[in-house]
């Protein structure tokens, strides 16, 4: 009975796990095609997807280890495996993201500058200026 619930507990965090680092994927997918190129310091709404990443990052690496803890009662020769596979996905997120998004736009032949024309046309339509 305590193997099934070691076993149903794992699979969940492995779930959790994926969807932390989906979503720290998809934030930096979103950063790149809205505030496309590298920048020392963000703009203000880039900022906030920033802040987002390091959310994810984080929560993505707790997971991690919480995996490697409940994983560790199985079997300790797969110690830390989660842990450095969550630094490891998750540090090269943005490159990774930041390349597949210019990748989806030239294959759809996408502009991103035509994105981010409508993002700054968006205040001046609506007259918050």
């Amino acid at each position: 009975m305590p193997q099934e619930k070691l076993g149903e507990t794992l699979t969940l965090l492995h779930q959790v796990w994926a969807l932390f680092l989906i979503a720290v994927y998809f934030s930096g997918f979103m950063d790149e095609y809205h505030f496309p190129g590298n920048r020392e310091e963000p703009l203000e709404a880039e900022a906030i997807l920033w802040n987002v990443q390091r959310v994810f990052f984080f929560g993505l690496m707790f997971v991690g280890f919480l995996v490697d803890l409940v994983q560790m009662r199985e079997d300790r020769q797969k110690a830390f495996l989660f842990l450095f596979l969550s630094l490891l996905l998750g540090g090269f997120s943005s490159w990774i993201s930041a390349l597949q998004c210019n990748i989806l736009l030239q294959l759809f032949n996408i502009s991103p500058a035509e994105t981010v024309a409508f993002i700054i046309s968006v205040p001046l339509m609506t007259g918050s200026i």
